[in-house]
């Protein structure tokens, strides 16, 4: 009796021919490209790093969702679960399809604005040629303006972020100017160190989307489905104004002798 051995499908090996065109592509520009097998699960397949002539670091970085398949394919959907990480992904992302029969690479850049006006999916790519790299560059350039450091950007990777936002609904219930506050009161240097420049980054986008709390908890609970109660629990007390949990630690603090002799 044989014994019946996994089998890779096609739609797998056809998905490896595309990173394998994608990775060459941009080797032969003098670019980095970094498999992100820990990301895949959020969607994000790899990071580039963009190099100069000379082969000098420039410091910009944007992460990659490649899309794969044996002919053209005119129109590409993101999964849910894509777009929620992305509303809160800070360096830019940029969706790249891939023809394998023909080595034909096409990307198209994806930002929130993008993300809201294409929910039947994405049809606007433009060629990966010599002319386009430098069109790439100035799209992650403006995007990543300010951009981190590759050693800054670790502290930046999804699973981080991931987790940074469930600490947000669990312990502060969507509250992010206490979470913020929290981690300068609180937080271990190193804690402080890789968590709250991305606290503020949370802060700063949800000013610009009002809706974007609903997001972050779709997102969470996509991976963490356990935790529903508590963070409706934790949601539910931010709304009705109850001081609970590390928000209370908060509260203690801002009230205490140092700020109200400030005041």
């Amino acid at each position: 009796m044989s014994v019946e051995m996994p089998k890779r499908t096609i739609s797998h090996r056809v998905g490896s021919q595309g990173e394998v065109l994608v990775e060459n592509a941009f080797a032969d520009k003098g670019w980095l490209y970094r498999r992100l097998e820990k990301d895949k699960d959020y969607g994000i397949d790899g990071e580039v790093e963009i190099f100069d002539a000379d082969g000098s670091a420039t410091g910009i970085i944007f992460k990659v969702q490649i899309k794969s398949s044996r002919k053209h394919s005119p129109n590409i959907r993101l999964k849910r679960s894509t777009k929620n990480y992305l509303s809160v992904c800070p360096l830019p992302v940029i969706l790249i399809s891939v023809e394998v029969s023909t080595g034909s690479i096409r990307f198209a850049s994806i930002d929130q604005g993008r993300i809201a006006a294409n929910g039947a999916g994405y049809s606007d790519f433009q060629e990966l040629d010599d002319e386009a790299f430098g069109e790439l560059e100035d799209i992650a350039a403006e995007h990543c303006a300010g951009c981190l450091s590759v050693r800054d950007y670790t502290l930046y990777n999804a699973p981080a972020q991931l987790i940074r936002c469930l600490d947000l609904l669990l312990n502060f219930g969507g509250d992010v100017d206490s979470m913020t506050k929290w981690l300068r009161f609180f937080a271990p240097d190193d804690v402080l160190a890789s968590s709250y420049g991305y606290a503020a980054f949370l802060k700063e986008q949800m000013d610009y989307d009002k809706n974007l709390l609903p997001k972050l908890r779709a997102w969470v609970l996509e991976f963490f489905p356990e935790e529903q109660q508590r963070i409706d629990h934790a949601m539910e007390a931010y709304a009705r104004g109850e001081l609970v949990g590390r928000r209370a630690e908060v509260y203690a603090v801002m009230q205490g002798p140092i700020f109200s002799n400030l005041g």
